[in-house]
């Protein structure tokens, strides 16, 4: 349950003595909440590698560990796809991507011992030196992936040749008469699809998907949206979408929304562009704190930041004994 923003809005102004809204404005205040709900789960990854080498609370609801957890778990978002971009393993994350977890490349068909992997994070420089030493390669079954960017990733084991590649990107010629069943050249490329990947290329309406593949090679595939060619050859583009990442989102940026009337602004709880704190409720007191902590600065009331503050240590020093 997500943590109230007018509450902490009310509070903030009450134990600040500002009854007027002159001195903490909902500008100032969106601007304080957003910094205090920021720095208070930046805090949960430092406080998770502390609270690891504590002595463990046989009761759940008691154990520091499993608090924090609860508390993170909000933000966890789980088997997300990766979108793979190119035959070379280039990949893009989603964009709410704050802590990435893991990739996982799921069970291909046609794959040996064909299961879901893990793909383990190695550094730039292992990840260009590793193709030098035999046993230290990239397999498809242990692939390994390299930050490129924010949002970028890049895939190994990766080549022109679908047989090679975690993440199957590559083109097959057919021929179709513009019904839903396309046959397609025999060989073992198609065994590494599965039916719902998305399919494109000349002739293929766009939102195309694999519905089943069938034959001896396979040589048919049935897909979702009859193809638009007659007789000719049409050139079929398969990019796997087997590649998921679980990760952790940062919270929503909060506003506390407001109609100005008589001079005063009243809170506007059916504002559309209204956010509470996405913060677990039992973090509704840091938030006052922290906040009070930041309007005593900008305000030069420094009675206040010391109370806050002091108030602060006091619930840390409690948590962590």
């Amino acid at each position: 349950m997500a943590v109230s923003i007018n509450n902490v809005y009310q509070k903030v102004l009450a134990i600040a003595n500002k009854e007027q809204r002159g001195y903490i404005t909902p500008q100032e205040f969106n601007l304080f909440a957003n910094q205090a709900q920021m720095d208070i789960f930046e805090q949960y990854f430092y406080d998770k590698n502390q609270y690891n080498r504590l002595p463990k609370d046989n009761t759940p609801y008691a154990d520091l560990d499993h608090l924090l957890e609860e508390k993170i778990s909000i933000f966890k978002k789980r088997q997300q796809p990766v979108t793979i971009i190119n035959q070379f393993g280039d990949g893009t994350l989603p964009n709410d991507v704050y802590r990435l977890d893991n990739l996982t490349r799921l069970s291909l068909t046609g794959v040996s011992g064909s299961t879901a992997n893990i793909i383990e994070e190695v550094t730039e420089d292992e990840f260009m030196l590793m193709d030098r030493t035999p046993l230290a390669k990239a397999t498809i079954e242990r692939p390994v992936y390299v930050r490129t960017s924010a949002t970028g990733v890049k895939i190994k084991p990766h080549s022109v040749t679908p047989s090679a590649s975690a993440a199957v990107y590559f083109t097959q010629n057919g021929d179709t008469d513009g019904t839903t069943t396309i046959s397609v050249d025999a060989g073992g490329n198609l065994d590494f699809i599965e039916a719902g990947q998305t399919i494109t290329g000349t002739d293929i309406p766009a939102g195309t998907t694999v519905v089943s593949i069938s034959g001896s090679g396979p040589n048919n595939l049935e897909i979702s949206q009859a193809a638009t060619g007659s007789t000719s050859d049409v050139t079929l583009t398969f990019a796997s979408d087997d590649v998921k990442c679980n990760y952790i989102r940062k919270p929503a940026t909060v506003k506390w929304t407001y109609t100005v009337i008589v001079g005063k602004a009243l809170y506007n709880a059916s504002a559309t562009d209204l956010q509470n704190f996405e913060l677990h409720e039992s973090e509704e007191n840091n938030l006052v704190i922290k906040i009070l902590q930041l309007a005593g600065i900008s305000m030069k009331d420094y009675n206040v930041m010391q109370v806050a503050s002091q108030k602060e240590s006091s619930d840390i020093q409690q948590e962590k004994q």
